[in-house]
């Protein structure tokens, strides 16, 4: 996996090779970001990709090296909870809970390993501008990196979860605790198996699992997020009593799970407040917003093909500049 650092060193080129629309549609998103009073931040796995994540997907999948050895095995099927419901022990085989936890061990070392980008302090610098009255990160990442980098978490809403959680398997009293390195498991090279004993729940001692929702995942322990949910509904609120001018900013939202697609969707064609959607993704045929969205809603739509990190950095410049005039 690719260093936390490596896709900050090629900003310069990629600034270079940014089109005269581009930089238009950079200095519109400055101009809105100074005329808006509330922002919203929507995230993706493409968000994480500036930090040295994969997103599983794409040209920065980052996959798992197992996933490569076994064509007949994808993502999906490795992030589905029955894996933890399957006999323990070390098989080369691939059929045990060890084989499933091995998933979850390289993902949270990944996760844990990795810094958040320089691209998360500039949207909190952007959150905390003088003029902006509420902020707020709506995201399906699940490596706390929103939270990690400053944002308080009443104002954070982790819709998949996060692995920096734990539950019961058997979801014994329906509560979670932080996982504390408890995803830190030695793993055998020749049978991509967890070697190591298998997280417990403190409760009942039975199989733990991370608090993630999965694919098929009717056991997730919800708690947390209806809090998360909570909050995020009092920043609606807030923003429907306010009238507010709000501007939302999309990062890095994929389309093979379109939950933070249609988040910021709705939520720019929603009459209850005036709203900007600023759609950033640097693949084409995942940038577009299309025609229903921008015809049911007044505000602009812009589209911006760059990474993440790029377009924020790029942003934040263009906003620096606008700020001394």
């Amino acid at each position: 996996m690719s260093s936390a650092s490596a896709p900050q060193d090629s900003l310069t080129d990629d600034a270079q090779k940014i089109s005269v629309e581009t930089e238009q549609i950079i200095d519109k998103v400055a101009e809105l970001i100074l005329n808006c009073d509330a922002i919203l931040f929507t995230s993706g796995a493409g968000m994480g990709v500036g930090s040295g994540l994969g997103t599983f997907r794409g040209i920065a999948a980052g996959v798992w090296p197992p996933l490569q050895q076994h064509p007949e095995l994808d993502f999906t099927d490795m992030s589905n909870p029955s894996w933890f419901h399957q006999a323990q022990g070390n098989s080369s085989k691939h059929d045990t809970a060890n084989f499933g936890y091995a998933f979850w061990a390289f993902r949270y070392d990944a996760y844990t390993s990795a810094a958040p980008h320089h691209g998360y302090l500039i949207a909190k610098q952007w959150s905390e501008l003088s003029h902006i009255k509420s902020a707020f990160s709506f995201t399906s990442n699940i490596d706390g990196h929103w939270i990690k980098s400053g944002w308080k978490e009443s104002l954070v809403l982790e819709c998949h979860g996060s692995i920096d959680y734990m539950q019961c398997v058997k979801n014994c009293n329906a509560r979670i605790w932080p996982t504390n390195n408890a995803l830190k498991l030695t793993v055998d090279p020749k049978t991509n198996c967890v070697t190591d004993p298998l997280p417990l729940c403190p409760d009942c001692h039975k199989l733990a699992r991370p608090n993630v929702l999965m694919f098929g995942d009717w056991e997730y322990i919800d708690n947390r997020l209806k809090k998360q949910q909570g909050h995020y509904d009092q920043f609606k609120s807030g923003l429907a009593a306010a009238k507010s001018k709000l501007l939302i900013i999309e990062l890095g939202a994929g389309t093979a799970v379109p939950t933070v697609r249609f988040e910021s969707e709705r939520t720019f064609v929603d009459p209850r407040w005036a709203a900007h959607f600023i759609r950033i993704n640097p693949f084409a045929e995942h940038v577009t917003i299309d025609a229903h969205s921008r015809n049911k809603s007044k505000g602009q739509a812009l589209e911006l093909s760059l990474d993440a990190l790029t377009a924020l950095t790029l942003i934040d410049k263009a906003l620096k500049k606008k700020q001394k005039q």
